[in-house]
This record gives structure tokens, C-alpha cells and sequence, in this order.
């Protein structure tokens, strides 16, 4: 290929496939997102046509265990007893179509988790790595200098200046992002310093304001939910990576069935007073004696 011939004219042709091979990857979630989307509308289509043969069953005046002969094994003669199983077949090939789409989409959605995560740290490091690499040239720019200024000097003690001069100048580029960070935060709070939420004595003081989005119901005994801590009237203001925000009733169900043996964190309200009250539970969603992978009877917070 010619990037590979004359690789100081790359920048002025296509890149080769190794190149576009890199440059597709991050746009891997976005497809996956794409997709999922798409997966979603199919199957509300499945939905909605289920839900218009279930009206024409309906109308024939039967559902889907309605008995179609009398007491002696015959047909029952006010019934189009043809039409009743030709239209309860095509609810049961929906029905399992629509099974199908929940599996394809749980499978997409998990996928494309797996994925933005990966291209998250990715991005983290590719942006270490250039950081590092303006740090050595630079200290390489300033050991230069030093030798040009100083030709008395030798390479290993001006290596060591350059090195400790990027330190000193490191440290207090820091120093002044902090100092103007903290300006900032004196003017939003009318001039009194409060700690940040990272910065905070307490690790759940940044839930504080958040929203709750479920209510504990029930919780059966000896259940996950139970081990976990779990209490009656418990408001949920974390389940995993779901709160008020994002939360769906798919999203919920979700993270349940791709988390069973696998703890899941939680943070909850408990009690009447809106400040405080909060507390963090892990809950392992498992099967157990009873029904479900949790034990428990959520309701969302109206």
C-alpha cells in the first residue's frame, strides 16, 4: 500500500487497513447502540400485532384456552372453530418471535456494555500514553536548552535538572488548577468552601440528592434480598449502574438477569429524613427457595 511505501505522505492519501481497521473501533458502540435500537422497534412491531391478533381471537368470542368442542368431542357449532385455530397459532409463532427479539436484545444490550467499557479504557489510556510522551519530549526540549546554555554540563546532570524542572513545573500546574478550582466553588457557595463529593468525609454524600426511583414492597424471608439487608419501605436510589435517570423497567430486568451470583451495589434511603438516612447494600441475585433472583417486591416511586 502506499502509506506503507512512503510513510511521510500518509497523511495526504486514505489510510491503509490497518489504520481504518484502528479508526472503526470506536464507533463499535454506537453500531451496537444502532442496532439495539432497531432490535427495540421490532419488537414493538411483534408487540403490537400480537396485541391485534389477541383483539381478533377476541371478537370470535374465544382465547387461547377456550375449548372449541362440546362435552360429546364435537366442534361447537357457534364458533369458527378453523378460523379460532389459525389465529391462535399465529399467537404463538409471534409470541415466540417476540421471545426471541427479548433474547437478541438482552444479548446486544450486555455486548454493547462489554464494549463501551473497553473503548472507555482504551481512551483513558491512549490519552496516558500521549501525556507521557509531551512529558518526554518536553524534558528532552529542556535538556537540550540546558546543554546549549551550560556546555560545561554533562548529559546526566542536565538530565536530572531537565527531569526535576518538569517535576517542579508539573507540581505546580496542579497547585494552580486546584487553587482556581476551589475559587470557583467559594463563588458558587457564596464565598464558604464546601468539600466536593469525591473530597467528602462521607462516601455517600454525592447520592444525597439524588431521586429515588423504586420502594421496597415486601421482602421475603431468607431471600437474597433479605441477606442483603433489604427492609420494607427501603427507598432505591442506586441499583448497579441504574437510578433515577436512566432507569427503565428493561434496563431493570436486565441488570437482574445478567447479574445473578454477582453482587450488584445498592444505595438506599431508609426513614423519613430526606438528608440522610442512606445506606449502602450489596445484593447477590440468586436463585433460592422461593420465586425470582431476589426475593423481593419493588414498586416504582410515584
Amino acid at each position: 500500500p502506499l502509506c506503507d511505501r512512503n510513510p511521510e505522505r500518509t497523511l495526504l492519501h486514505t489510510p491503509c487497513g490497518r489504520h481504518t481497521q484502528k479508526n472503526r473501533e470506536p464507533a463499535m458502540s454506537q453500531h451496537l447502540k444502532q442496532q439495539m435500537q432497531t432490535k427495540i422497534r421490532e419488537k414493538g412491531d411483534i408487540e403490537q400485532d400480537l396485541e391485534a391478533l389477541r383483539k381478533e381471537l377476541q371478537s370470535l368470542g374465544a382465547g387461547m384456552d377456550d375449548s372449541l368442542v362440546d362435552k360429546e368431542g364435537f366442534p361447537i357449532a357457534d364458533k369458527d372453530v378453523h378460523g379460532i385455530r389459525i389465529l391462535r397459532n399465529k399467537i404463538i409463532r409471534r409470541k415466540n418471535d417476540h421471545e426471541a427479539m427479548m433474547h437478541e436484545i438482552e444479548r446486544i444490550m450486555f455486548k454493547y456494555h462489554e464494549v463501551l467499557k473497553k473503548e472507555k479504557t482504551d481512551a483513558v489510556a491512549k490519552q496516558k500514553a500521549q501525556l507521557q510522551q509531551q512529558a518526554k519530549d518536553k524534558v528532552l526540549r529542556l535538556h537540550k536548552e540546558l546543554l546549549e546554555k551550560d556546555p560545561k554540563l554533562s548529559k546526566a546532570e542536565a538530565l536530572k535538572k531537565a527531569i526535576k524542572m518538569m517535576a517542579g513545573t508539573a507540581k505546580k500546574s496542579v497547585e494552580t488548577k486546584t487553587q482556581e478550582k476551589s475559587r470557583m466553588e467559594e463563588g458558587k457557595n457564596g464565598g464558604s468552601k464546601i468539600l466536593s463529593p469525591s473530597q467528602s468525609l462521607d462516601p455517600l454524600e454525592r447520592f444525597k440528592t439524588m431521586k429515588a426511583f423504586l420502594v421496597v414492597d415486601t421482602v421475603s424471608p431468607d431471600s437474597p434480598a433479605e441477606r442483603a439487608g433489604l427492609k420494607q419501605f427501603d427507598e432505591i436510589l442506586k441499583l448497579g449502574s441504574i437510578n433515577h435517570k436512566n432507569q427503565t423497567s428493561e434496563a431493570l430486568r436486565n441488570i437482574v438477569a445478567h447479574s445473578e451470583g454477582k453482587p450488584i451495589e445498592l444505595v438506599v434511603k431508609r426513614g423519613n429524613d430526606r438528608g440522610g438516612g442512606l445506606e449502602k447494600l450489596i445484593l447477590v441475585p440468586k436463585r433460592w427457595r422461593g420465586q425470582g433472583l431476589l426475593g423481593c417486591f419493588l414498586k416504582p416511586v410515584t
